[in-house]
């Protein structure tokens, strides 16, 4: 895309978001099932921020579960006024720039990802711009951070891990034996023999050391953190009950647009333990099997992590849906012959048009019941299903096709 129509939609993107904050109070967006959830709540926050500035645990009446930086952070922000009622706009001003520099940063991923696959078919040098960035300490920030606030990024340890180590996103090592370079060279470049370039199968461990070395300093300043600002009104402890402990937990069964709500607000009491343990270790179930065989791409499986996590979170809301498929753009060329996009793309604006008009007939007239909004949330999974599902297909037919072009 030219720069010209890039930066023309991204000011337009701004503007929209900007006319929701300024004139959209009718439409109560902050309070929507499918964007606010008791994580992300910006009443919830003003509520944990009025406790502390009371003297008291930000986390006791069960309201907030977000994590203490939050407060200190974003909790100022909550407590300006306007007519009488807290004024979130200063928030969502904020909320506005942070996805602007988001997607500033999914683009620029993008533009290196390209010159990386690029520069793969001139030359195996594959991690050479990577560990020579310092993008250790950076990684391990964000991690830490992500990690902290929302706990289902832990998994994404193994993607940045495979970035690290491996380099970006390329295509299987024979595809150059087709650009004059022969096996036996190859060969030498894994072994370190006859280059001082790095050879596309050798995994560095230089940079994942750096990164966990990192992801401790770090992840000890956010404890450190945490320790000061709940001083005297909470702990660690208390801290850990009820951020983690509430997500892993799924106490609060208020709708949303997943389908644990509603399952547990039916399963026997008897068999909650068992079910928690069964949709929790789920995620981690496909961890590892994905790891292995997309290890040549970590982006590829950081984005199909993202989108798992979105389908099974306990507590899952549009912005989830809205990072991976901002992501998936990265993949334009290797996902070209991907099918039931039109089905796809109709489900998506479907689900989101149906959502709010289920949740209307449940609630508020109170014609119908919690299976009609139920309904939207079980179809909105199995989209995302049926997405992760022809993605990876795609990635995977897509490799199977350069394999067989260097036997062409």
């Amino acid at each position: 895309m030219a720069i010209r129509h890039y930066w023309s939609m991204a000011v337009a993107a701004v503007g929209f978001r900007l006319v929701l904050v300024l004139f959209g109070g009718d439409l109560h967006l902050a309070s929507r099932p499918e964007v606010s959830t008791p994580l992300t709540s910006l009443r919830r926050l003003a509520e944990g921020y009025w406790l502390k500035q009371a003297s008291m645990s930000p986390y006791s009446g069960s309201m907030y579960h977000g994590s203490p930086l939050l407060l200190s952070v974003l909790g100022p922000l909550t407590s300006k006024r306007s007519g009488g009622h807290h004024s979130h706009i200063y928030c969502s001003l904020v909320f506005v720039a942070v996805d602007f520099i988001a997607a500033m940063l999914i683009r620029s991923t993008g533009r290196s990802l390209q010159m990386a696959r690029n520069r793969s078919l001139k030359s195996l040098d594959l991690t050479k711009s990577v560990n020579n960035s310092g993008l250790a300490p950076l990684a391990a920030f964000g991690y830490v951070m992500a990690t902290h606030l929302s706990l289902y990024p832990a998994i994404l340890i193994l993607p940045v891990a495979l970035l690290l180590g491996y380099g970006p996103d390329t295509p299987p090592t024979k595809v150059f034996l087709q650009k004059g370079l022969s096996a036996s060279k190859i060969d030498m470049l894994d072994n370190g023999k006859g280059t001082n370039q790095k050879g596309f199968g050798q995994f560095s461990w230089k940079p994942i050391l750096h990164f966990i070395l990192w992801v401790f300093i770090w992840s000890c300043y956010v404890l450190l953190l945490n320790s000061i600002i709940l001083n005297k009104v909470g702990g660690l402890q208390e801290m850990f009950e009820k951020t983690y402990g509430f997500i892993l937990t799924v106490k609060d069964l208020s709708p949303n647009i997943g389908v644990l709500w509603y399952f547990f607000a039916e399963v026997f009491d008897f068999f909650r333990s068992f079910f928690l343990i069964v949709f929790n270790m789920n995620i981690i179930f496909m961890v590892l099997p994905l790891a292995i065989r997309l290890k040549h791409r970590p982006f590829f499986l950081a984005f199909v992590y993202t989108a798992i996590v979105a389908m099974l979170k306990s507590y899952p809301s549009a912005g989830d849906s809205a990072l991976y498929l901002g992501l998936l753009g990265l993949f334009a060329n290797e996902l070209a012959e991907m099918q039931f996009t039109f089905f796809l793309f109709f489900g998506y604006i479907g689900v989101s048009l149906l959502s709010p008009v289920m949740h209307n007939l449940w609630i508020w007239r109170g014609t119908g019941n919690a299976n009609f909004y139920f309904a939207t949330g079980l179809a909105y999974t199995c989209l995302q299903t049926v997405l992760v599902v022809e993605t990876v297909s795609s990635m995977i037919k897509h490799d199977r096709k350069l394999r067989l072009l260097t036997k062409a």
